[in-house]
């Protein structure tokens, strides 16, 4: 059940793997669309350099085998030669187009029949690629394809051959210029746009991109393997079968926000660990203290009657033993208190809660205080209107000791003429004690210290110092936490101080 609690601790959708492999999937695809474009373009360059490379000597093979005449002394192509070289030539090769430039590269004359459209006579050939196409240096480290000017199509670059045209005269004065890819070629290239062919190129290579995701998902899944066993046994480890709201993502930021609670926690129990370190040793200094006190008026009144034997009368004999009997009580209390203390710490005491009138426990507590109070001058007395039949559910021995430790307390820290006053108040789901008394209060100071074992304001007064143990309001915090009830303290310096605790009522 642990483990797979801690296998839910990341979402599906947010683990490492997935995040990265949903991430990658459209780059992927992205890279195939890429190379699919890449592929399409330099297969077309391959086949452009192809066909001029088997080419490139067309128009030099149609001028050599031309007769003479083709050319007048004007350098103009004779017209019925080239309705003649037109009929052979389109005839071996229907793809190629047929031109005449004059020597600064416009149109003079063409070999193409039924021409839609403007006729290419007088249209301007660059003839930069022309030169460098018939630059003899290069020869056959010449780089193809060489693009030149279409004059079907201007502004549209095409394949080529070329060759000077020399007239009779002699210099040369035109050039003859074969467009490689004609009209014909370009309308078949067209229609093969949508073809088979090319739909299943993209086919092939949108699967090819699905299947690399996958494997690479897959392998993400297999590296990330370790590292989400990692984060489900720290989950695991914290308790924990979900993520807090502040670990929220992936494997990472997950085992991020769990090495910080763990050191976090570490250092808390370090600093806990000092802190008890440091009250273990207050706490064995105050008990020597505490117990060296009592132990010396012991031994010192024992040592008197002992010593002194029948010296001293029946009287005073009967006071030291009383006196040393006194003592001797008070270091059982304070042995018994440390003794709880100690239980209620090592967590060696479970309430046994049952249901129990609160009010009637309220009363009894007064009833066996009332005299205490009486030898004091203190009022002690139960509210007005808290003569309730409110039952609760808690340890009713518990509770007892609660308000006789708070009792104590308050006879303690009240003067002569004082009030303690406990009353019961109905909040709920919970009925809220409080024990009041008029006095001395506590500096607000002071008040996050009060259940420190041994704890003592440092202007308090001497009035019962000698009956304290130290240990009463630890032991009252102690015992409302076993019952999930916290203890809250409200006090003016001078004018009293308040103690109030909660209780759930009983159905």
């Amino acid at each position: 059940m642990r483990n797979t609690q801690a296998a839910m601790a990341v979402p599906m959708w947010r683990r490492l793997h997935v995040r990265a492999a949903l991430l990658a999937a459209p780059l992927i695809m992205l890279l195939g669309a890429g190379m699919y474009l890449l592929l399409q373009h330099y297969s077309a360059q391959n086949a452009l350099e192809a066909g001029q490379r088997m080419n490139l000597g067309l128009a030099q093979y149609v001028a050599n085998h031309q007769e003479p005449g083709l050319i007048d002394a004007q350098g103009r192509p004779s017209s019925a030669r080239v309705q003649e070289l037109a009929m052979h030539v389109m005839k071996i090769n229907p793809a190629v187009e047929v031109y005449f430039l004059d020597r600064q590269g416009r149109v003079l004359a063409h070999a193409l029949e039924g021409i839609q459209g403007q006729d290419p006579v007088g249209t301007q050939v660059d003839m930069g690629p022309v030169r460098q196409l018939l630059d003899p240096q290069a020869g056959a480290s010449q780089k193809l394809p060489v693009l030149g000017t279409d004059p079907l199509q201007p502004d549209r670059s095409n394949t080529f051959s070329v060759a000077p045209l020399v007239s009779d005269a002699g210099p040369v004065e035109s050039y003859l210029y074969i467009v490689l890819n004609g009209r014909l070629v370009q309308s078949e290239t067209a229609s093969l746009d949508n073809s088979h062919t090319l739909q299943a190129m993209a086919l092939s290579a949108a699967a090819s991109s699905l299947l690399a995701a996958a494997v690479l998902w897959m392998t993400w899944r297999h590296l990330t393997r370790p590292l989400r066993q990692l984060t489900e046994e720290l989950s695991a480890f914290r308790g924990e079968g979900v993520p807090s709201r502040s670990a929220q993502g992936d494997e990472i930021d997950l085992l991020r926000s769990s090495v910080t609670d763990l050191q976090n926690r570490i250092a808390r129990q370090f600093h806990e660990l000092a802190d008890s370190d440091r009250q273990r040793r207050e706490l064995v200094s105050n008990i020597s203290h505490d117990l060296r006190t009592p132990l010396s008026s012991i031994r010192g009144y024992v040592e008197t009657v002992i010593l002194r034997g029948d010296a001293i009368d029946a009287d005073a004999r009967s006071t030291y033993l009383r006196t040393a009997l006194r003592h001797v009580d008070l270091l059982g209390k304070r042995v018994d208190d440390l003794f709880e203390l100690s239980k209620l710490d090592a967590g060696h005491v479970t309430p046994h809660t049952e249901v129990f009138c609160l009010a009637e426990l309220l009363q009894d507590i007064v009833q066996n205080y009332q005299l205490a109070a009486l030898q004091r001058g203190i009022a002690l007395h139960l509210a007005a209107g808290s003569q309730s039949e409110a039952r609760v559910l808690a340890d009713i021995a518990m509770i007892e000791r609660v308000l006789q430790n708070l009792i104590d307390n308050a006879l303690r820290h009240t003067a002569v003429g004082g009030t303690v006053e406990l009353a019961i108040e109905n909040h709920g789901a919970f009925m809220n004690v409080s024990v009041r008394d008029t006095g001395h209060g506590i500096r607000s100071e002071h008040l996050p210290y009060i259940f420190e074992r041994y704890w003592r304001a440092p202007e308090a007064d001497d009035v019962g110092v000698g009956a304290r143990s130290g240990l009463g309001l630890a032991i009252v915090k102690r015992i409302l936490e076993l019952h999930g009830s916290p203890v809250n303290v409200y006090s003016e310096f001078k004018r009293g101080t308040r103690f109030v605790f909660g209780l759930p009522q009983a159905n």
